[in-house]
């Protein structure tokens, strides 16, 4: 099973292999230097290794177009259908790809904390999507919105959903994804109405 989870930006920006080192102190530049650094290793207090960060511009002939073009690929036939073409069309501005490659016999509670530290500042910093093998993809607000989601998957992700104008409605919800109902919702892009309290008090 691939463990991969991918940031992908709009923007051109590199942050400095120096700056992400104030985030962590855990990481080992691997590949590049530290101003266009191309591959870091990510440890934990004990040096075992969690992961490597792999960056990649998008441009012609590159490995982040290939890339691109891959997961272009994989999204076909998958639901919500209006969220696959969202989809499509920010993949055309997308500028650069940060790949984590992941190993998760080497993960503990600690571990996403490390990792999450790490993506989260990439992106608060840059800006762009989130896309996790065997999961699927969260838009730039970090809520779920295609299903690709492994199979015998529980617990709940916090979901949104695109309106008639192809804009994301003004709240979120909480998908079950143990819930054929839910989940087949999800599918045909149908958000749940909101009750009385969650559209007076915005919960």
């Amino acid at each position: 099973m691939s463990n991969k989870t991918r940031l992908l930006t709009p923007s051109e920006k590199i942050i400095p292999f120096s700056t992400l080192k104030k985030v962590s102190d855990r990481i080992k530049l691997v590949s590049g230097t530290e101003d266009l650094w191309e591959k870091i290793e990510i440890y934990d207090g004990h040096g075992i290794l969690l992961a490597t960060l792999e960056y990649a511009a998008v441009n012609p002939e590159s490995s982040g177009s290939a890339t691109l073009k891959e997961l272009d690929r994989t999204i076909q036939n998958k639901f919500p259908v209006n969220a696959r073409q969202w989809l499509k069309n920010y993949f055309t501005s997308v500028k650069a790809i940060y790949t984590f490659n992941l190993y998760p016999d080497s993960m503990n509670k600690n571990s996403w904390l490390i990792l999450g530290g790490i993506q989260n500042f990439l992106k608060d910093s840059l800006g762009g999507i989130i896309q996790a093998d065997n999961e699927g993809y969260y838009n730039e607000a970090g809520l779920y919105i295609l299903w690709q989601m492994y199979e015998g998957a529980t617990g709940n992700a916090t979901a949104a959903s695109l309106d008639d104008k192809g804009e994301w409605v003004p709240y979120s919800y909480s998908l079950k994804l143990d819930d054929k109902k839910s989940v087949d919702l999800f599918k045909q892009g149908i958000a749940p109405k909101r009750g009385f309290f969650s559209r007076v008090f915005g919960i």
